[in-house]
């Protein structure tokens, strides 16, 4: 029952958030023109001079179309819109299972939380409904390049679109979590999608479309950065990113408990 109700109050956001999503990608493979890239690469090779060694030594494969799409989509545009989404799905469980939302919204988490199953359960059920969504956009979206690209004569790697989709969406639990956070803290929605919306702005500013993101920063896994210039998946920061999302859901849980109303 948990389930189906999570569903009922997510299925607009996540189902309008996956066709943003695929619309956007679709418009990307079909209007890109084969100049586009050679403009890309002289974009790159003029902007050069201003950047690190380390990002320089990276022109070759930042110029091929794997550079371009890592560029454009889970350096800029998944990182830009992905955590935004996360946030503001995460903060929907306020609105059907928290009473000191007050109204309709509070009305709705007075029932919920009079059904016969525990506070844990109900929280836990929604976080989990939630990234599961969150995972699903990530990876329906991403996979349109390995598909879709050899249509327009291009080729994305299948398994690179896979580890890119997963990273985002294992590091992005930390912002459904936050969000959930916030949830069972504050009483009123607006406030904790504000909050919510001001973390995710200020770790994606300013905008780094080449230079990487600093190591502590968690749109530095989100991104692939580690993989995409090395080939290889940092797992160690990984980790800590679902450690951290897991002592959050964690302090949720407890305060999602003990609150009063």
């Amino acid at each position: 029952m948990l389930w189906q109700k999570g569903w009922w109050e997510t299925r607009r956001g996540f189902l309008m958030y996956l066709a943003t999503m695929i619309t956007i990608v679709t418009i990307m493979l079909y209007t890109r023109e084969p100049a586009d890239l050679a403009k890309w690469t002289s974009s790159l090779q003029t902007r050069a001079t201003g950047w690190s060694d380390n990002s320089r030594q990276l022109l070759p494969l930042l110029s091929s179309y794997h550079g371009y799409v890592w560029a454009h989509w889970f350096k800029l545009t998944m990182l830009g819109m992905w955590p935004i989404y996360a946030v503001t799905s995460g903060a929907i469980f306020g609105a059907g299972s928290c009473p000191w939302m007050g109204g309709v919204t509070g009305a709705a988490g007075l029932f919920t939380i009079s059904l016969p199953v525990s506070r844990r359960r109900v929280l836990l059920t929604h976080t989990v409904l939630v990234a599961v969504e969150m995972a699903l956009i990530a990876f329906a979206s991403s996979l349109m390049f390995p598909l879709v690209s050899h249509m327009t004569g291009e080729r994305f790697p299948f398994g690179s679109a896979i580890v890119h989709a997963l990273l985002l969406s294992l590091a992005g639990m930390v912002f459904i979590s936050l969000s959930v956070l916030l949830t069972v803290i504050f009483n009123n929605q607006g406030i904790v999608v504000a909050i919510g919306l001001g973390i995710v702005i200020a770790l994606f500013f300013p905008i780094r479309e080449i230079e990487e993101f600093p190591v502590w920063n968690v749109n530095h896994v989100m991104s692939g950065e580690t993989y995409f210039r090395y080939g290889q998946i940092p797992w160690l920061q990984l980790l800590a990113w679902i450690a951290i999302a897991a002592a959050i859901l964690s302090l949720a849980v407890r305060i999602y408990e003990r609150r009063d109303f």
